[in-house]
C-alpha cells in the first residue's frame, strides 16, 4: 500500500490539503447562499412561522452589521466579537440559537475559525449549525470534512465527505465529495475505497466537472 500512496502527485496532496477547489475557496460566498435562502424562507413562510416565533424574526435583523464587517474582510474582530453599536456573531448565536439568524452567525464563527487554522473550534460551530435546506446542509458536513483533513483526521474526514456525497445525490455536491473520499482513501492507503469512490463519479456522474479526468486518479489508485 505504501508504494501506491507514494505515486500520488504533488498536484493530488494540493486538492487534500490546500483547499483549492470552487467550494474550499468560496466558504464565504456560501454564507451569501445561506442567507439568501433564509430570505426566500422567510417570505414563503413568514406570517406561519415568524409571526408565530417573533424570536426568529427578530434573528433575521440582528446578524447583518456584523456580516458587512464580516464581508469586507473584518480585520478587528468586530464581526465576532460586536461593538457598542452592534451585536456581533458570538452574541447573535448564543441569543438566537436556532434561529436563521443565529444559524448564519454560528456558520460564519465556523469560517472565521477555519481561515484563523482553528480546525476544532471550526468543527465545534459547524455541529451546532442546523441548517434545513439540503445543499447547504450538506456543504457544511463538507467543511467539516475539511476541517478533519486540516487535523490530520483522515479516517473521520473520510467518513464526512462520504456522508455528504450521498446526501441528496446531485451533480455538484455528491462528484466533489467522492472525489474529496478518494482523495483521502488514497491518503490512507486504502487505494481499493478510493477506486470505489472515483468509479461512482464515472458511473453515476459522468457529465460533472469533477468526471472529466477521473480515469486519472482510478489508474494511479489501481497502481
Amino acid at each position: 500500500m505504501a508504494k501506491k500512496e507514494n505515486k500520488r502527485t504533488a498536484e493530488d496532496t494540493q486538492e487534500l490539503t490546500s483547499t483549492e477547489s470552487f467550494f474550499d475557496k468560496n466558504k464565504r460566498f456560501i454564507l451569501y447562499g445561506v442567507i439568501g435562502i433564509v430570505v426566500v424562507v422567510a417570505g414563503f413562510f413568514g406570517y406561519q412561522k415568524f409571526i408565530l416565533e417573533p424570536h426568529a424574526e427578530e434573528s433575521q435583523d440582528a446578524y447583518w452589521n456584523a456580516f458587512y464587517e464580516f464581508e469586507n474582510g473584518d480585520t478587528t474582530g468586530v464581526a465576532s466579537t460586536g461593538n457598542e453599536y452592534f451585536m456581533g456573531f458570538e452574541q447573535i448565536s448564543d441569543e438566537y440559537a436556532g434561529t436563521p439568524g443565529g444559524n448564519i452567525a454560528t456558520y460564519a464563527l465556523g469560517v472565521s475559525a477555519m481561515e484563523k487554522g482553528e480546525f476544532e473550534a471550526a468543527l465545534g460551530y459547524f455541529e451546532e449549525v442546523e441548517f434545513e435546506d439540503v445543499m447547504v446542509g450538506t456543504l457544511v458536513i463538507g467543511l467539516m470534512g475539511d476541517c478533519y483533513v486540516e487535523m490530520g483526521n483522515f479516517e473521520e474526514a473520510a467518513a464526512k465527505f462520504e456522508e455528504a456525497a450521498l446526501r441528496e445525490p446531485n451533480e455538484y455536491t455528491s462528484p466533489m465529495f467522492y472525489k474529496k473520499a478518494g482523495l483521502v482513501y488514497q491518503e490512507l492507503g486504502q487505494n481499493d475505497k478510493a477506486v470505489i469512490a472515483y468509479q461512482k463519479i464515472k458511473d453515476d456522474w459522468s457529465t460533472s466537472m469533477e468526471a472529466q479526468d477521473i480515469d486519472k486518479y482510478i489508474i494511479r489508485a489501481q497502481n
